[in-house]
């Protein structure tokens, strides 16, 4: 390095700033500096460079340093109904701590600010990292000016720009949730669609559901019911016409079931898809939002410490493995049937149970 600032005319520590793309050095003495050192052959120590980084993200100044949180469609006072946006940025606030970081957090519905004045308080504030919670409604755009900030975002929903994002794993959730209803013995398992058109969860619950299918008798296989289509005439309709022995859903189908007059668990079985969003004691998949909020925020601070900002060239996804909760939903009605959903070939096993591998 003492080289590359004899050869460049400037010490040692420009040297250093300009190889960490510092905004403290210009575009064209960066510019310089890192042709010298490609030309004379400067390497990065890794094991130098993670402790200096180390040293430099420890200072007592640190703890001042905060990030934004965007929550782009709901209110402060309407985030308290809503369990997943909840559990979000509780998540967050955990691994800021844990990490000395403070936290600002912006309700833009009620900021009303244009996308330009919202990134001017940002810097204003001295805001470097951003996490941008997850759409509410499905999917969508955020319109912001990214490029002086470290950024990530919670699930898959914001679709532009396409950033850095934890996000929960929808495939294994219903693969866990199929063999689990298969293990209990139930034969017709009909699923409900709660999560809008277009979205990544959408297309991977649908995908693991639709693979499942393709695996059982015909007999046996039962159409998804859209989101849009779910009211109670056409959920009572589709009961009528299927007759699932358990359904796949979230609690507002749950509610719906109950005022069709069926008994759950002894009447039907029934498994939620998430949940954070009830009822209590439902058998079904936990989504661990906290984790998720926590894994968000660690993308972000990873940026930060490589000094990398705006939208990546390659964006990473990080999925948190979802876990399966027992509840009160869902009884042990029957035969085992063993679900391998990575395989899908269907033989008989010693005992006479039923198995797909």
């Amino acid at each position: 390095m003492r080289d590359v600032a004899k050869e460049a005319r400037v010490s040692v520590s420009a040297v250093s700033l300009a190889l960490r793309n510092s905004p403290k050095i210009s575009e064209k003495r960066k510019m310089q500096i890192t042709q010298i050192a490609e030309r004379l052959g400067y390497v990065k120590d890794g094991r130098i460079s993670e402790l200096m980084e180390h040293l430099r993200t420890n200072r007592t100044s640190r703890k001042f340093s905060k990030l934004a949180v965007l929550i782009l469609e709901i209110t402060k006072a309407e985030v308290k109904s809503n369990p997943v946006i909840s559990k979000l940025i509780n998540g967050i606030e955990f691994q800021a701590h844990e990490s000395g970081y403070g936290l600002d957090v912006f309700y833009l519905k009620e900021l009303k600010a244009s996308p330009k004045r919202l990134r001017e308080i940002l810097i204003s504030r001295g805001i470097q990292g951003v996490i941008v919670m997850t759409w509410v409604s499905g999917v969508g755009v955020l319109d912001l000016d990214v490029d002086s900030f470290s950024i990530s975002t919670t699930g898959y929903s914001i679709i532009d720009p396409m950033v850095n994002r934890a996000c929960p794993n929808f495939l294994q959730m219903m693969d866990e949730l199929l063999e689990q209803a298969c293990r209990l013995g139930y034969k017709r398992i009909g699923f409900s669609m709660t999560y809008p058109r277009g979205g990544i969860g959408h297309k991977l619950f649908a995908s693991s559901f639709l693979y499942y299918s393709s695996l059982i008798d015909e007999s046996e296989r039962i159409p998804i019911l859209p989101k849009s289509e779910i009211n109670q005439k056409n959920l009572e309709h589709w009961m009528d016409q299927y007759e699932p022995d358990v359904v796949i859903g979230d609690g507002s189908v749950y509610q719906l079931l109950l005022q069709l007059g069926y008994s759950i668990p002894e009447d039907l079985g029934f498994a939620t898809l998430d949940t954070a969003k009830g009822p209590d004691d439902a058998s079904g998949v936990d989504h661990r939002h906290e984790v998720v909020g926590r894994e968000a925020f660690k993308l972000v601070l990873s940026d930060l410490n490589l000094n990398s900002k705006g939208v990546p060239e390659l964006p990473k996804v990080v999925l948190v493995d979802s876990h399966y909760q027992t509840g009160s939903t869902l009884l042990k009605i029957g035969r085992p049937i063993d679900v391998r959903l990575r395989k899908g070939i269907r033989h008989l096993l010693d005992d006479g149970n039923t198995q797909l591998q």
